[in-house]
């Protein structure tokens, strides 16, 4: 009784310390969150504007030159883009971070791991997009999608975000200059938002461009939405092989950030 005992106690305990480092994770993120995101805001309030602002360019030039024909896939395009951009945008800020001020050395002697400092900056960059995401999916269910295609809408963000954050992520952990990853972010961000289809239909490409088009995560990104939307999509493709193929992006972007990143310089 006493051995069986003991073994419950341990197996109490091993339960209780992995809850208290994964609640302890968590505070961590959100201090991190709160210390660049929140507290940014609060006295730089206009920053919201300016960053809410971006994703509705594309879209006014679109509407302004199809007289309108093309709106519905605008909106579903600056959702994509407007999350390829917040995601990379980490890249930039933690570069400007670690060049200009210093303040991944101090993270780096902590016992901050560089996912949990990836998480907490990535979910600060998100809330500088909430409004702009807000008002794009507003519109998104006014032209009349159905409310049971919210957990796809919800997946769509969740996992693009994720994916171009650890992009932005492994990216700034290779640059020495802040230039450098304004040039480098700035052109993945239109090879993942603006060359493939996600302003415009997949149908308009060659049928051999469009098999290279899938390639790319925001692809499948853009057609889950316009499915969502009630646009044609390919015959040779379905929202499951689109949910796949995303969640492979994103571990294996994940798994690049985590293992390949290089968070201790040498």
């Amino acid at each position: 009784m006493i051995f069986y005992s003991e073994k419950y106690n341990f197996n109490d305990n091993s339960i209780r310390s992995k809850y208290q480092a994964h609640k302890f994770t968590i505070y961590q993120i959100l201090i991190i969150a709160y210390t660049t995101g929140i507290l940014w805001l609060r006295r730089n309030p206009l920053s919201l504007v300016f960053t809410a602002i971006t994703p509705f360019s594309l879209l006014f030039v679109l509407f302004i030159i199809s007289d309108g024909q093309y709106t519905q896939f605008a909106i579903s395009g600056s959702l994509v883009m407007a999350l390829v951009g917040y995601g990379l945008a980490l890249g930039q800020d933690i570069t400007y971070y670690k060049t200009e001020y210093k303040i991944q050395d101090m993270f780096v002697a902590s016992p901050v791991s560089p996912l949990t400092y990836m998480t907490g900056l990535a979910l600060s960059e998100i809330l500088f997009g909430f409004p702009a995401l807000v008002v794009l999916l507003f519109l998104i269910f006014y032209i009349g999608v159905s409310l049971i295609y919210v957990p796809l809408l919800i997946f769509i963000i969740l996992i693009v975000w994720i994916s171009t954050s650890s992009i932005g992520f492994f990216l700034s952990s290779h640059m020495l200059h802040m230039k450098n990853a304004t040039q480098i972010i700035s052109f993945v961000n239109i090879f993942l938002a603006i060359l493939p289809p996600v302003f415009y239909s997949i149908h308009k490409l060659p049928e051999a461009l469009q098999y290279v088009s899938y390639i790319v995560p925001t692809t499948h990104a853009s057609l889950m939405i316009q499915y969502a939307m009630g646009f044609d999509t390919p015959p040779n493709w379905s929202v499951l092989i689109g949910i796949s193929v995303q969640l492979v992006y994103a571990i294996g972007f994940i798994t690049l950030a985590k293992a390949h990143s290089m968070w201790r310089e040498t």
